[in-house]
């Protein structure tokens, strides 16, 4: 009986280190004070975001926290078609580092944070290069993102109005995009302070940056939810001596279940292909 209890005892330990491996070591320390971000009455975290358009490709993100700080995000995409891929993000507020663990690459970024708590800079700290800058406005509203590589620099420039974003325009290299929202009369309120649609991402992957905006990391969310979005570029602040033509903007229609208490539940838009996104509250 003893042989098969320290069995037992080592089966333990050994499943304990395999579990404990699974979240990759820090090597970058430094002194940091991390500022936390402050929600309202009534802030709803997320635990999980799931995505399934028409053409069957599923995308689940979960997220972990330690108390009300995001401690990990968890995203597993599976194709329609077949194959997939994962990635994880770790949050170390002690050094003020983003460890991501990826298929492809794994990176390490440093971050600095505002009085606010968002995130104003991305630093790889592999090659010291910073690969975003993000500005905010007396509102914390983001109005200004930077995502920087070695061979190029994107720019994102986004608009608010009475607490809801209008539109962001993204413009580099080969690069121009954007997208307006519209909100009609009795347009739901962003209790849960989720991402809106089509919002763009930086650095991160969409639902990992969207995860990350619920835990305040991006400043402010919208305080209603918009039921248009309409994508593509707008030239119409371009010059008068510019030689491009504006590009009609694809309208797209929102619709959202709400619990009862006004959450999002999930939201559906009839982009093509269309889909569905699910979300979870802790």
């Amino acid at each position: 009986m003893k042989i098969f209890k320290y069995l037992a005892i080592a089966l333990f330990a050994i499943t304990m280190v395999a579990c404990g491996d699974d979240e990759p070591k820090n090597t970058f320390t430094r002194e940091f004070n991390m500022i936390y971000p402050q929600f309202s009455a009534g802030h709803k975290f997320i635990s999980k975001i799931e995505k399934e358009d028409a053409k069957g490709t599923k995308i689940t993100a979960t997220a972990n926290y330690d108390g009300d700080h995001l401690k990990s995000v968890n995203v597993v995409t599976k194709y329609g078609t077949g194959g997939g891929n994962e990635e994880t993000i770790y949050f170390d507020y002690t050094n003020g580092a983003i460890i991501c663990d990826k298929s492809i690459q794994d990176v390490t970024y440093s971050f600095e944070v505002n009085s606010e708590g968002s995130i104003t800079s991305l630093k790889n700290v592999t090659t010291s290069r910073t690969a975003a800058a993000l500005q905010y406005n007396y509102s914390n509203e983001l109005e200004i993102a930077q995502i920087i590589t070695p061979s190029s620099t994107d720019v994102t420039k986004v608009s608010w109005l009475g607490g809801n974003i209008m539109q962001w325009e993204s413009t580099g290299v080969n690069k121009k995009d954007s997208v307006v929202y519209e909100y009609e009369t009795g347009a739901p309120l962003n209790k849960g302070c989720i991402d809106v649609v089509g919002n763009e991402s930086f650095t991160f992957t969409a639902f990992v940056c969207a995860i990350m905006r619920n835990a305040g990391f991006f400043g402010t969310t919208s305080a209603d939810l918009p039921t248009v979005i309409k994508k593509g570029f707008d030239y119409s602040q371009a010059t008068e001596t510019s030689s491009s033509e504006p590009i009609p903007l694809k309208r797209y229609n929102i619709t959202y279940e709400l619990d009862g208490d006004g959450y999002v539940k999930s939201y559906t838009t009839n982009e093509t292909p269309k889909y569905t996104v699910k979300i979870t509250y802790r």
